[in-house]
């Protein structure tokens, strides 16, 4: 009996021996898990971040063949027919111009993401700023001619005539002179000299001072 008391403790001894050396492995096991998922999660590459998608692609320019140095209603059919927005400009003053020809020079071209922009020269002038054309000059007034008040008269007068009828006609050889010409001196109607002096029969007329 005392033999078989012994030997039942032996195997009982053995049992809780195995028992323990079970639960310490799974106890390890279970420890080295944590370790080995934080050694991992460190030789990992870091997460891409990620990208926005609220920022907008900027907007394109519109593109249209270059019409610079052409003229500016080719350039307008051109915009029209690619359905493409336009503007004419007048140059240097950064205004839409009201009004334009359509044979006027394409200046500068400039492609926008809201149209383009043709820019024309200003009335008068061409895409340098020179004036297409020369002002006339001024006319120069003619000299008016010496009028004074007369008697008689016919014909026209030549524009050197000192003294004249009161229509401003010149004074010819023979005519009568009035009271106020006495004693006085003109050019005729045909350049001749003539003095306002009494003839043989005492009458004033003009005269050139050739008997005849």
């Amino acid at each position: 009996m005392r033999g078989l008391a012994a030997s039942a403790a032996l195997v009982a001894a053995s049992a809780l021996a195995l028992a323990g050396c079970g639960d310490s492995s799974t106890g390890t096991q279970a420890d080295e898990r944590p370790a080995s998922a934080a050694a991992t999660a460190a030789q990992s590459p870091s997460a891409t971040p990620e990208v926005s998608d609220s920022a907008e692609p900027p907007t394109p320019a519109v593109t249209l063949p270059d019409h610079t140095g052409r003229d500016v209603g080719g350039a307008v059919l051109a915009a029209k027919a690619a359905h493409v927005d336009y503007t004419v400009q007048l140059q240097g003053t950064g205004r839409q111009a009201s009004t334009w020809g359509l044979d006027e020079e394409v200046c500068e071209q400039t492609d926008g993401p809201d149209g383009v922009t043709f820019t024309v020269p200003r009335d008068g002038r061409d895409c340098a700023g020179r004036l297409l054309r020369t002002p006339e000059p001024d006319p120069t007034p003619e000299p008016e001619r010496t009028k004074d008040a007369g008697t008689g008269g016919t014909g026209s007068g030549t524009g050197a005539c000192e003294l004249t009828s009161p229509a401003g006609n010149c004074y010819a050889d023979g005519q009568f002179c009035a009271k106020k010409h006495r004693g006085l001196s003109t050019h005729g109607r045909g350049g001749e000299y003539l003095t306002c002096e009494p003839d043989a029969g005492g009458t004033w007329r003009w005269s050139d001072g050739v008997t005849g």
